[in-house]
């Protein structure tokens, strides 16, 4: 009589093992993707919000963040990607005076429509940073176009 070797003996338990594993991981990130829909803010439409545009020395400081943060150079980075720092575009720094300067805005208006995809070109791009003391936390970045309406309403 032949005794079994170990790796037969235990191949089909570690089989099914890894197959509940893998069918649980897929079912979970289903769950997931599914459970947790991404819902765009709504527009808001108060005009301006607290936005300004800011001083001299407001916007020195504000590059002085956004120079020094990863998070400011990230922003930076998606800018230059489509194509938005160019001599020829138009940049205004917003602060935002209800959040006492610690939310800050980049408006880039190109005098040409650009931007990474072909489907829609958009001449406007906004970035909005928010700054936790003299780093940047977060960032957005908004692309205006035609056929939709800034989130955030702006002095002009």
């Amino acid at each position: 009589m032949a005794i079994p070797s170990s790796r037969h003996r235990y191949s089909k338990p570690l089989a099914s093992g890894l197959a509940l594993l893998c069918g649980l991981a897929i079912a979970l990130s289903l769950e997931a993707s599914v459970a947790t829909p991404i819902d765009p803010a709504p527009p808001v439409t108060e005009p301006s919000q607290g936005w300004r545009q800011m001083t001299s020395e407001e916007r020195s400081q504000t590059l002085t963040y956004i120079l020094n943060s990863p998070l400011g150079v990230a922003a930076l980075n998606q800018l230059a990607i489509e194509g938005f720092i160019s001599p020829t575009c138009t940049k205004t720094y917003y602060t935002n005076d209800t959040y006492s300067g610690f939310q800050t805005l980049l408006r880039v208006i190109c005098p040409t429509e650009r931007g990474v995809s072909i489907a829609t070109s958009y001449a406007e791009m906004r970035v909005t940073f928010n700054r936790f003391e003299d780093s940047i936390e977060s960032f957005n970045v908004e692309r205006v176009h035609a056929e939709r309406s800034p989130d955030v309403t702006l002095p002009d």
